[in-house]
């Protein structure tokens, strides 16, 4: 039982944020109207009654390619109330307080991806003099790797979109659903892709899973979007900016239902509650059924939506195994999880709902338990398991519940079409967000929007950190270095390392109307002097294109180091012997053999998976190899 008198400091910022917030995100969900019958076309009845998709190549036009995104003010037929006005922006950029079983696989190759890197790489043993996160950040993510190579398939771990992953069918034998439940989640702070292999190449994003929605819903479905959490995996105020986008863009999609995960209950408990509480008339899509921020009152456990003719029970836990990680946020409460499940089921089972969902932010395993311990679920919607989601609904052993996962990174979208047919009750299929779907006009206003308030932020305002460097070395940019190395420096020049900068400031793609160099997750590889893994400078790398012009590009200090001491000494700046040459020449060096991690901060897999294959770093090196001194 909650305590008021315990919790009385918590009570009252939670009464501060309730009478000042006004409650700018609203999504109460109404009953879906019902729409336009269409025509049913026969499909294929697995024996366990569930009908799953279709593998193999596509070989006519998807249904789902017929039709482009929605405008900014068109309204969606779903029947949820999209959010009532714009929220309230204060000049920082915030919402203002004054208004595991083995896959399943087919044929065609499932390419994967791994998490986002979020501690510091390993230092290199040479040179101590400087920290090498500061020094040697790999070359950028060159857009070389963005031309496709029909002779080569993806990496097996490359994430990359397969040619059947551009060409989907869309549900294109599912006869008229009752109800299509949308379910995404593990977006993890993506919420487009970078673009630095190409866009084409890429999955994921808002932009593209707006417009997948916008098709299904000119079909005359009706959708219940859920999502399963952690839509972020950093903390600090560009995470917060980001998590606001998101919170936004998941009312103008008009989602039903989403919970929270155990990386986002880390943001600031101020902004999760700005964005993500219930109160009176207004409700946001957020539930749980064992974890809340400050008062339980504004969370709640569960929700019923009611649409074509279904009604759907759904609540969320926090998994156990994920709570041990919040112990040192006291606002975030929380309890067992399936001591918790067993109250909120009951309460869905007295309401006569005829469908149960459970958005379980767990383990694949604790949530394969979860359906055990609680039995009464049709659908476990895990946030565990595999970078991809199953080709088909999973049996979990020693229940009748069925499971689906949602991937990575929100590279996928999976179908969950509701029937009455006793037979195939229930149809599912997996969807990729590919360069198949278009981008969605409102999505890119939003994500220009999100660009716009990091720029009149800056960095000051985003309270990026500035990491001293040892010895009071400075950058002084790659021309310095062409003094002297002046083959290597036109090697350089003549590199997409050179154009990195320009490729935010006019990205070379179908966004290039949003430029991104005020983003410090864009210019860590992308400018001369940042740390590519932690996305902060280093005191005197890049400030700006206006004050430090010397620093665009990826320059020869990111892998050489920062060179203020080395040019000064060969430039008779500073008295130096040979002995001190030599040193400050020799801490300049990077061996070859050491390299390739260097350029892994940067060609990583989410930003060149193309460098993952083996042999792909001789590869790259031959286009840049330079020689040292002319």
């Amino acid at each position: 039982m909650f305590s008021v008198v315990g919790h009385l400091p918590r009570v009252l910022l939670a009464c501060t944020l309730i009478c000042a917030l006004g409650w700018a995100l609203g999504c109460a969900p109404e009953k879906s109207a019902e729409q336009s019958s269409q025509a049913d076309t026969n499909a294929s009845k697995p024996a366990d009654g569930i009908a799953s998709e279709a593998g193999g190549p596509s070989t006519a036009k998807s249904a789902a390619n017929s039709t482009n995104a929605p405008s900014m003010d068109e309204p969606g037929t779903n029947g949820a109330k999209a959010a009532q006005g714009p929220i309230t922006v204060n000049p920082e950029g915030f919402v203002t307080l004054g208004t595991v079983p083995a896959p399943v696989e087919p044929a065609p190759t499932k390419p994967a991806v791994t998490e986002p890197a979020s501690a510091e790489p390993s230092a290199l043993t040479r040179a101590p003099e400087v920290d090498k996160a500061a020094t040697r950040s790999a070359g950028n993510a060159s857009s070389t790797e963005a031309k496709a190579k029909d002779s080569r398939p993806p990496a097996p771990e490359s994430g990359l979109a397969t040619f059947d992953e551009k060409n989907q069918q869309i549900a294109v034998d599912w006869p008229k659903p009752q109800a299509v439940l949308f379910l995404t989640g593990q977006q993890h702070g993506y919420i487009e892709p970078c673009g630095c292999t190409g866009l084409e190449n890429q999955k994921g994003g808002l932009n593209r899973r707006d417009t997948l929605m916008t098709q299904l819903r000119e079909r005359g479905w009706d959708l219940v979007p859920m999502d399963v959490g952690n839509f972020e995996r950093r903390t600090g105020q560009q995470a917060e900016i980001k998590f606001q986008t998101t919170v936004e863009a998941l009312n103008q999609m008009q989602y039903r239902a989403a919970t929270l995960g155990v990386d986002d209950l880390k943001l600031s408990s101020t902004h999760l509650m700005a964005l993500t509480a219930s109160e009176g008339k207004t409700q946001t899509p957020f539930i749980s059924a064992n974890a809340y921020i400050v008062l339980e009152e504004f969370m709640p456990k569960s929700r019923i939506i009611e649409v074509g003719g279904r009604k759907i029970g759904v609540t969320a836990v926090l998994g156990d195994g994920h709570i041990a990680e919040l112990k040192d946020y006291t606002d975030v409460i929380t309890a067992p999880a399936a001591q918790s499940l067993r109250k909120v089921l009951e309460e869905l089972k007295a309401q006569k709902c005829d469908y149960l969902v459970l958005l379980a932010h767990a383990s694949l395993e604790e949530s394969q338990q979860l359906a055990r311990d609680v039995p009464g679920f049709d659908l476990v919607v895990s946030a565990g398991g595999f970078p991809e989601p199953q080709y088909q609904l999973e049996e979990i052993e020693g229940s009748t519940t069925k499971l689906t996962q949602v991937g990575a990174k929100g590279m996928f979208s999976v179908l969950v079409g509701l029937y009455p047919d006793k037979d195939v009750p229930v149809r599912y299929q997996r969807v990729a967000l590919s360069s198949q779907f278009a981008d969605s006009p409102r999505m890119l206003k939003r994500f220009g929007e999100y660009q716009k308030r990091l720029e009149s932020l800056g960095f000051d305002g985003l309270k990026v950190p500035v990491q001293a460097l040892e010895d009071d070395l400075k950058f002084v940019g790659s021309e310095s270095c062409g003094d002297c190395h002046s083959k290597a420096y036109q090697v350089w020049k003549d590199s997409e390392h050179f154009t990195a900068t320009e490729s935010l400031v006019n990205p070379p793609n179908s966004r290039s109307m949003i430029p991104r160099h005020f983003d410090p997750e864009c210019l860590s590889c992308h400018v001369t002097g940042w740390n590519p893994q932690k996305y902060y400078p280093y005191s005197s790398g890049f400030a700006s294109l206006e004050k430090t012009p010397s620093l665009t590009g990826n320059g020869c200090e990111n892998c050489h180091g920062a060179g203020s001491a080395h040019v000064a000494a060969e430039n008779g700046d500073i008295q130096a012997d040979d002995a001190l040459l030599k040193t400050l020449r020799e801490k300049m060096r990077l061996p070859l053999a050491e390299a390739r991690d260097h350029c892994a901060r940067c060609h990583d897999q989410d930003n060149s998976p193309d460098f993952q294959h083996e042999g792909a770093f001789e590869e790259y090196w031959q286009q840049i190899a330079h020689p040292g001194k002319d």
